[in-house]
C-alpha cells in the first residue's frame, strides 16, 4: 500500500507538469489561430465592409485593363475589348475573367468581346452583406448590358456562369443572340464532389484561416486548383497567382468567398439551376455545349443532358484533354470552336469534332 501511495506521489508532479505543458501548447495554438484568423478576417471585418477593392499593386497584367461601373451596391469590373457583334463571356468559381485571358484575343479581332467579373468574384466589388447568387447576377448581367447599350449579344457561359446562362434563357431570352455552355453547374448536380471537401473547409471557421495560410503554399495551390484540369501543368505559376490573388489579397476579399461558398453550399440556392429547366426548354435560339471531356465535376452527362433539354442545341464539341478548363487547357482548339459556331457555320450542319466526337 506505501508503494503505491509513494508511486502516486511521484506521478503528480509529472502530470502536473505535462497538464502545464499542454496548456501552453494550447494557449500558443489559439494565439497562432487567432492571428490567422485577424489576417483572413474572421476576426475584425465589418458585415458592410467593401469587398474587392483593386489598390493591390500585385493585379496582375490582365487584370489591369479591366473596366468598372456602378451597378445596384456593387462596382462591377470587366474586360471589353473589340468591336463588332456584342459576346458576353461569364466565367466560373472561384476563377474571374482571367480565365478568358486566351480566348479573348482570337475573338475580339471580329467580335466586341465583354467579360465581367460575377458577384462575389474576382475584382468586382461588394459588401459582404450583398446578395451575390444566381438570381442577383442574372439581373447584374442585365443591368450591365443596359448600362452599355446592348440590347443583345451572344453568351458563352462556364460553371457559375453557365448556370448564370442558365437563369437569363428563361428570364430574359431576347437578350440572347446565341449561347454556349462549359462544363456548366446544372440542374441541383453543384457544387461537385471533387469540390465539396474544399469548400467545406473553407467556410468552417476553426478551419478556413489555417486554409487561407494554406494557400500561399505553392503545392497546396496546385493540389487545390489542380481538380480543374486534365494536365496540371496548364495551372502555371502565374495563373495560380491571378486565381489566388482574387481571393486572398485582402481579409475582405476571404470573407466575401466564405460568404460565396456558404450559398454554393446551400441546398436551396443549388435547386435555382433546377427550376430554371422549364425555362431552358423553350430557349429556341441556336445553342452549343463546348466541353471538357475529361471533366470529373461535371462530365458527360450534364452536357448530354442540357443538350436534351435545349431545344436551340446545334450539337456538342468535346474538346478530349481537356477537363473543366478548356479555355484555358485548348484555347485555340476552343476559340476555334466559338468562331465556327458565332458565324453560323454550326447550324446547317453536325459541328465537325474539335479534339472529340460531336454528339447530338
Amino acid at each position: 500500500m506505501k508503494t503505491n501511495d509513494k508511486t502516486a506521489s511521484a506521478l503528480r508532479p509529472r502530470r502536473r507538469k505535462l497538464w502545464r505543458v499542454l496548456a501552453i501548447v494550447l494557449v500558443i495554438v489559439v494565439i497562432i489561430w487567432l492571428g490567422l484568423a485577424l489576417r483572413s478576417g474572421f476576426i475584425g471585418t465589418s458585415r458592410s465592409t467593401r469587398a474587392g477593392s483593386t489598390a493591390s499593386s500585385e493585379v496582375e497584367e490582365f487584370s489591369r485593363k479591366k473596366k468598372y461601373l456602378h451597378i445596384g451596391d456593387a462596382r462591377v469590373a470587366y474586360i471589353d475589348e473589340g468591336s463588332g457583334h456584342p459576346v458576353i463571356l461569364l466565367h466560373g468559381c472561384p476563377f474571374h475573367s482571367y480565365e478568358w485571358k486566351d480566348v479573348i484575343p482570337g475573338l475580339s479581332r471580329s467580335y466586341r468581346v465583354i467579360a465581367p467579373d460575377l458577384l462575389g468574384l474576382g475584382d468586382t466589388e461588394v459588401s459582404l452583406d450583398s446578395d451575390y447568387r444566381l438570381p442577383q447576377n442574372v439581373e447584374m448581367v442585365v443591368s450591365l448590358m443596359d448600362s452599355l447599350g446592348l440590347s443583345e449579344a451572344s453568351f458563352v457561359g462556364h460553371d457559375h456562369g453557365g448556370a448564370t446562362l442558365q437563369l437569363l434563357m428563361g428570364s430574359h431570352p431576347q437578350r440572347i443572340t446565341r449561347a454556349v455552355l462549359t462544363n456548366a453547374e446544372a440542374y441541383d448536380q453543384w457544387p461537385s464532389e471533387p469540390e465539396r471537401p474544399y469548400l467545406k473547409a473553407i467556410v468552417n471557421p476553426a478551419l478556413s484561416p489555417v486554409f487561407h495560410l494554406a494557400l500561399s503554399n505553392a503545392a497546396v495551390r496546385r493540389e487545390v486548383f489542380g481538380i480543374a484540369v486534365h494536365k496540371k501543368a496548364v495551372f502555371t505559376d502565374e495563373v495560380l497567382d491571378a486565381y489566388v490573388r482574387a481571393h486572398t489579397s485582402d481579409a475582405a476579399r476571404w470573407q466575401r468567398l466564405v460568404r460565396f461558398f456558404r450559398w454554393q453550399l446551400d441546398p436551396q440556392h443549388n435547386r435555382v439551376t433546377l427550376d430554371a429547366v422549364p425555362g431552358m426548354r423553350q430557349f429556341r435560339r441556336p445553342t452549343l455545349l463546348l466541353w471538357g471531356e475529361q471533366d470529373t465535376n461535371f462530365g458527360r452527362k450534364i452536357a448530354e443532358r442540357l443538350a436534351g433539354d435545349i431545344p436551340g442545341t446545334v450539337g456538342i464539341v468535346w474538346l478530349k484533354e481537356s477537363a473543366h478548363m478548356p479555355m484555358q487547357e485548348e484555347p485555340e482548339a476552343y476559340t476555334a470552336a466559338l468562331l465556327r459556331f458565332l458565324s453560323g457555320e454550326m447550324d446547317k450542319q453536325q459541328p465537325a469534332a474539335i479534339g472529340g466526337e460531336p454528339s447530338r
